[in-house]
């Protein structure tokens, strides 16, 4: 399959089906993930699961990717979830992004996020927005560090295998406050008890 955008020592491109066990694998060595979101390591059937969710019925989307980033050699770096258009158009949506343990810390994710960044703003994509447990603080770290800013916050949210408190962070690819996102999305005002 063609590439989506790529980077320096990576390219991202859509799973293919026969790829899943590849992807199982990568989520039975990155356990702490599962573990800070879940509570609980990657069930076997978790590669599976996440190749086939789409996003919930009742919002409207465009495409839906999930990109394997491989390196030059073809070994799985990682995994990119992204919804296009996702409630309104120009939001696109990072519903996973997973860098395997030996690679983190190496600036590979940086490089994704700026390389998906440019390839989302020539495709269209004026904002992206993605839900980041509350508590995960390595994660809402490097969101912030992204540039991502909290739009609200949602309680009670099934993440696979608990509750959990849940930050909507958005960031802005072709300028805008937060107030313009907020009018394109009112579902993500802090009042909205929309799920």
């Amino acid at each position: 399959m063609t590439a989506l955008f790529g980077g320096p020592g990576f390219s991202a491109r859509p799973l293919a089906r026969d790829e899943l066990p590849q992807l199982q694998v990568l989520f039975d060595a990155n356990p702490a993930s599962f573990l800070v979101v879940n509570g609980r390591p990657a069930p076997p059937d978790a590669a599976q699961a996440e190749f086939d969710e789409r996003p919930p019925a009742h919002l409207a989307w465009r495409q839906h990717w999930i990109a394997g980033l491989w390196s030059p050699q073809g070994a799985l770096l990682g995994v990119l979830v992204l919804v296009a258009d996702l409630g309104a158009p120009g939001v696109w949506h990072i519903g996973l992004l997973l860098i395997d343990v030996a690679h983190q810390g190496t600036g590979l994710a940086g490089a994704v996020m700026a390389a998906l960044e440019d390839w989302a703003r020539a495709a269209g994509a004026q904002w992206l927005r993605l839900g980041v447990v509350a508590g995960n603080s390595r994660a809402e770290r490097f969101w912030q560090r992204q540039g991502f800013s909290e739009a609200r916050v949602r309680h009670g949210v099934d993440t696979g295998g608990r509750l959990n408190t849940v930050r909507v962070m958005v960031k802005p690819l072709a300028g805008g406050a937060l107030g313009d996102y907020l009018q394109l999305v009112p579902r993500d005002h802090r009042e909205s008890d929309l799920p």
